[in-house]
Formats: C-alpha cells, sequence, structure tokens
C-alpha cells in the first residue's frame, strides 16, 4: 500500500465520499455480473442518508472503515458480528494493497471483539474477488445463497 493511504474508522462526515468509493467499485466490479448499477438499485441521496445515520451511531456490533489517499475515499470495509459485509475499493487502487489494509483492520476488530472465525459472502462469479480471499487465507465453505439483487453468492470462512 502506498504511503499516501490511511485507513481509520468510518466517521458521519465520511458518508457521502464512503458512497462514491462503494458505487464506483461496486459499479466496475459487479453491475457487469448484475445487469445494474448500483444507482439503478438506489437513489445515491438515499444511500449517503443511510451511510450517514449507520456511521453516526453504528450498533455495538457493527463497525465501518474507510482508506483515504489525498483525501479522498478510495475504499472502505464494513463488519458486523463475524462477518466481514463489505469491502470495496475503486478501481484506480485496485492491487495497490488498499483491500488487504482494509480488510486486516476488520478482521483486527473482529478479533477484539473475541471472534475466533470469521465469514463473508461473495457472489460466485466475482472471480477477482474470489481470487483476493483465496490468496488471504479464506476458504469456501460449501454455503450458497440467492442475493437480493439476484446473483448466487458463495460463502467463505477464515480463522483469526
Amino acid at each position: 500500500m502506498s504511503p499516501e493511504v490511511s485507513v481509520r474508522p468510518g466517521r458521519e462526515e465520511d458518508a457521502e465520499g464512503l458512497v462514491r468509493a462503494y458505487e464506483a467499485a461496486w459499479d466496475a466490479a459487479l453491475a457487469p455480473l448484475v445487469g445494474k448499477s448500483l444507482g439503478d438499485l438506489a437513489p445515491f441521496d438515499a444511500r449517503v442518508e443511510q451511510a450517514r445515520a449507520s456511521l453516526a451511531d453504528p450498533p455495538e456490533n457493527a463497525a465501518a472503515w474507510v482508506a483515504e489517499r489525498d483525501r479522498e475515499i478510495v475504499g472502505m470495509a464494513s463488519a458486523a458480528d463475524a462477518e466481514l459485509r463489505a469491502l470495496y475499493v475503486v478501481p484506480g487502487a485496485w492491487g495497490s494493497g488498499i483491500a488487504k489494509a482494509l480488510m486486516e483492520a476488520a478482521l483486527d476488530w473482529l478479533r477484539g471483539r473475541g471472534v475466533a472465525e470469521a465469514h463473508l459472502w461473495v457472489g460466485e462469479d466475482n472471480a477477482r474477488a474470489r481470487r483476493f480471499y483465496e490468496r488471504e487465507g479464506w476458504a469456501l465453505d460449501g454455503e450458497t445463497r440467492t442475493s437480493p439483487v439476484g446473483p448466487r453468492e458463495v460463502r467463505y470462512r477464515r480463522s483469526l
């Protein structure tokens, strides 16, 4: 990861930047798989308000992080209970180490809460993300589900 990138807990004032980074990453990685952009699924302003509310008053069992470069949010991650819920990095920063740094922040938080094994869900056809998770020690556990936006997802687990 380049030295000008920092990973830190998300704050209420990060809501718009976090949503923009999430949208750029989602549209690049997932829109081709599901046939819809994130904007097709939910209005931008509604997503910003939801993020703002969540960052202002996070549930006790959840947390979010942002990766910031030159005062711009270029990635985000979230975790809740024993799950890595989200991990998105803008396309221009793919392969830079930012995803790993965000993932490690989330896993450190889970470890600090006494979680011994984490899980995550990823689109079955999302080969890039699956390669990343497998490289980072995650393993398929055989569970599948259909996501709310349509594609089939597979579950990975990792000991902490």
